[in-house]
């Protein structure tokens, strides 16, 4: 009984000292915004360049990959859609860059996007340990 308790304690100490997963580095999320129609405002026809990377952290570079990743929108709070992404990426690094109008984004519901509307932007990815990492970018449309 005593062997049993110990080497369930030594068991039990071993698995208390795993180390924690590495995290994801988002290594760049630079977003730029044009001011085409020249109002001063961000607005439905100007333009919104991502410049996105997300890297691995674990010195090994075969212990950790990104398995999947995403750069979707949504528009006052609902799911608009998937721009770019990968549900197999098995990568040590993604990186986009997108050029975004939003007048030409699909609408979630049956009204187009308008002036007033706030639409979000969000870039997710997940490695194989299961570590996840989010970013946001929001912006609120003026006439």
């Amino acid at each position: 009984m005593k062997q049993f308790l110990f080497l369930s304690a030594f068991a039990l100490l071993l698995s208390s000292c795993q180390r924690d997963p590495f995290p994801l580095e988002l290594s760049r999320f630079a977003v730029t915004w044009s001011d085409l129609d020249q109002s001063g405002t961000q607005s439905l026809d100007d333009k919104l360049n991502f410049d996105i990377q997300v890297s691995i952290t674990a010195p090994d570079s075969d212990d950790q990959f990104i398995t999947q990743w995403e750069f979707a929108y949504f528009v006052n709070g609902v799911f608009g859609g998937v721009l770019l992404g990968d549900n197999h990426a098995n990568a040590n690094s993604i990186s986009a860059e997108l050029e975004i109008i939003p007048r030409f984004l699909g609408s979630p519901t049956s009204e187009p996007i308008q002036a007033g509307d706030v639409v979000s932007f969000r870039l997710w990815a997940i490695d194989n340990y299961g570590t996840q990492l989010e970013q946001f970018h929001t912006i609120s449309l003026q006439p």
